[in-house]
């Protein structure tokens, strides 16, 4: 019976294993501009940051109505960046998204922010210029420090389960070697 019975608990444990260590889909975590967002200055990229790795099938869009601007796309890790050749005309737009996840399920989204930049009347006077670059370098490095706070562990989402369960196949197997010599 007992010969039976060990590897039973380890068959048992290792089955219950494999659902524990299956991730939750992929969802947007950041995005720049964000939802909503009112941009004032030239916009050079779309970013959007992911809660896990994301494929390189994902594709992403940008459209003022209508229309959709064209976006050289890359994809590293979980970031995808639309980069924008031309500057974009004052409008809303909307950036949709499909993404295959670390999990390879398909997830599809989208958000809005609209853009309103100075017109050539209302453009700054050059004494104000210094302050634009100066406000366009803290947003450059205002986004650098937001990336390094995302930056996470890339350990497997299915480590702490098997951990567990190694700790308590240890445990059963330990229990029955140490109760065999009384």
């Amino acid at each position: 019976m007992k010969k039976i019975l060990i590897p039973f608990l380890l068959l048992f444990t290792i089955v219950f294993q494999l659902p524990l260590s299956a991730s939750a889909h992929s969802e947007l975590e950041t995005s720049t501009p964000a939802e909503g967002e009112k941009v004032t200055t030239d916009l050079e990229a779309v970013v959007l940051t992911f809660s896990t790795k994301i494929e390189s099938l994902s594709t992403m869009t940008l459209k003022n109505g209508d229309k959709e601007i064209p976006l050289q796309i890359s994809i590293e890790d979980d970031q995808m960046t639309g980069a924008i050749t031309n500057p974009l005309e004052n409008g809303n737009y909307t950036v949709a998204y499909k993404i295959i996840g670390a999990d390879s399920h398909v997830i599809e989204g989208n958000y809005s922010f609209s853009v309103d930049r100075p017109t050539q009347e209302e453009a700054p006077e050059q004494g104000t210029t210094d302050e634009g670059a100066q406000q366009k370098e803290d947003n450059g490095e205002r986004a650098l420090n937001d990336q390094e706070k995302n930056d996470k562990p890339n350990n497997p989402t299915y480590f702490a389960p098997l951990t567990i369960g190694l700790i308590i196949v240890i445990a059963i197997v330990s229990f029955f070697a140490f109760r065999r010599k009384r």
